[in-house]
């Protein structure tokens, strides 16, 4: 006879029991932190930038990597910092009727230069609080795009303004030039108003020197185009500045790839250009100073975009401020007495001409560099 004990069976099974709910909450456990991995994958490899942000604090409680990328910060600084510019778009989310909100903030990034996104908004609910979910995008270099499509229809709209009143100034300014020639005859240099009648050609020469300008301003040529060294278009363009040079006690330091990539371009309007950023370099140094010339080659920072020839042109002279630096090619600005304000703009619509490229630094009392990127063809 055989004798169970009942209580020893239960023991086990129940045992039985609780092993096989522990396995079951174990492998539910697996299943959701996969499914958490799995989404949060998502997050941190998402080719937009977003951002989780609490409102009234505009602290971030979560980032993810790409937006740590365009902003340049690493990541666990982001986590935890203040962005007040969300509070416009808190404000726009709480107006709209829409559950999505557009907007384009500007950001902040570690070298002090400020980065225009365009954000796409919503709340979302999180443990009974409302938080704003952002995906942000860069168009900083849109925005640029944008701009420099503005300045060109500028140009031509002035250049084509400009030809008409520099042709009406012509035939009057002949005239008086004309007038002012029988005029000075007929007094001896030693007569008082010898100097006057000088004084006033001289005003009438620098009348026409404008007007020229200003008519070669209108009427750009179509480029040349050939292939070009950098190189030696500087050097033959610094044979043309030596004058201006010599005025003052201006040192050149000259740094030039040797390897340099030969690019097409009008030798012509790119010895105008190397003329006009030497000639400026030389009026920005008052009394002694150093101009810098250097070439070399670039990877292009755009997507789809292959290599530049680069010339720097620098100079330790007096610098300009941000407010003159967002004017310098505009046309007729200038801070030179004897200026006419063309000589950067004509370079800007060279190099736009030639799908090159000018950048500017300059900072007051440290100088100016300017760039002048032309892009490599791709075979």
């Amino acid at each position: 006879m055989v004798i169970i004990n009942q209580e020893n069976v239960l023991t086990e099974s129940t045992k039985q029991i609780d092993l096989s709910e522990l396995e079951l909450l174990k492998r539910e456990k697996e299943l959701l932190q996969k499914q958490l991995n799995w989404y949060k994958s998502f997050f941190d490899n998402a080719t937009d930038a977003v951002f989780i942000v609490q409102p009234d604090s505009w602290s971030v409680l979560e980032v993810n990597d790409f937006a740590s990328t365009m902003l340049g910060t690493p990541k666990v600084k982001l986590m935890g910092s203040v962005l007040p510019q969300f509070r416009r778009i808190f404000k726009l989310l709480k107006k709209s009727n829409s559950p999505i909100v557009l907007s384009e903030i500007s950001l902040d990034t570690p070298d002090n230069k400020s980065l225009m996104v365009e954000v796409s908004a919503r709340f979302v609910d999180y443990d009974g609080q409302k938080l704003i979910h952002a995906i942000a995008r860069d168009v900083s270099e849109q925005h640029a795009l944008t701009d420099k499509m503005v300045q060109a229809d500028k140009l031509v709209l002035l250049g084509q303004l400009s030809a008409g009143v520099a042709h009406e100034i012509r035939n009057p300014l002949a005239a008086v030039n004309l007038n002012l020639q029988m005029l000075q005859r007929k007094f001896e240099d030693t007569n008082p108003l010898y100097n006057y009648v000088r004084t006033a050609m001289q005003g009438v020469e620098r009348i026409t020197r404008i007007v020229e300008v200003t008519l070669n301003f209108s009427r750009p040529n179509v480029p040349e185009v050939k292939p070009l060294s950098l190189n030696s278009t500087i050097q033959s363009s610094l044979e043309l500045t030596r004058s201006s040079l010599k005025r003052k006690d201006i040192k050149l330091e000259i740094e030039f790839d040797e390897n340099l990539t030969v690019v097409p371009a009008d030798f012509k309007q790119m010895q105008q250009v190397f003329i006009n950023l030497i000639t400026n370099a030389a009026d920005a140094i008052e009394t002694k100073g150093i101009i810098r010339l250097k070439t070399y080659i670039e990877k292009s920072t755009k997507i789809n975009e292959g290599e530049y020839v680069v010339a720097e042109v620098s100079d330790d002279g007096i610098g300009m401020s941000p407010e003159d630096m967002k004017k310098i090619f505009n046309p007729f600005f200038t801070r030179k007495p004897e200026g006419t304000g063309l000589g950067l703009p004509i370079t800007q619509r060279i190099l736009h001409n030639h799908n090159g490229v000018i950048d500017v630094e300059s900072k007051v009392g440290n100088g100016t560099i300017f760039y002048v990127k032309l892009p490599i063809p791709v075979n």
